[in-house]
């Protein structure tokens, strides 16, 4: 292990929180923030649950699933909410530390469900928060440049159809 990185349950660095249900007369179209179900943003509302940016991880169906909301939001009751130490832990950090953690394969049932016990008892590794700061800015360009090739693409692609056409 790096100098300063220090062997850590998911439990000993975050806490999964639960979402609440949100009346659909408080689901409207042009809402100021967003409202998370358990694979990601599913509408708008002007009433927030959680007032600060925090990662959603799918709790009921896409178990699993983690969407990175950087503003106010209210998370539905099929998904938990990460809370963490911000002295310690980078935000995007934290993010893309639960992606390689592979969520999804932790979902059990005819309805896949996630239970945060199990996630709690993953093991990792964790840097100090000045390296965490570091990493998340490498990763940071590395998935901007990926976004900018995949959007390259695709305009190459329909150049090349409407060559064709």
């Amino acid at each position: 292990m790096k100098a300063g990185w220090e062997g850590k349950s998911v439990g000993e660095i975050l806490q999964l929180e639960y979402g609440k249900p949100l009346d659909a007369s408080d689901r409207i179209t042009d809402g100021r923030y967003p409202v998370y179900g358990a694979n990601g943003e599913i509408g708008r509302t002007n009433k927030f649950y959680y007032s600060k940016p925090s990662i959603i991880v799918g709790r009921k169906g896409s178990a699993g699933e983690i969407n990175l909301s950087e503003e106010k939001f209210w998370p539905l009751d099929v998904t938990y909410f990460v809370t963490f130490d911000e002295q310690r832990y980078n935000l995007r950090f934290v993010f893309y530390l639960l992606a390689t953690l592979e969520l999804p394969k932790l979902a059990k049932g005819v309805k896949p469900g996630i239970n945060r016990n199990e996630v709690y008892a993953q093991v990792t590794k964790v840097p100090p928060l000045a390296e965490q700061h570091r990493i998340v800015a490498l990763l940071d360009d590395a998935f901007a440049g990926i976004a900018a090739a995949k959007a390259n693409a695709e305009k190459n692609l329909q150049n090349a159809r409407a060559l064709f056409e």
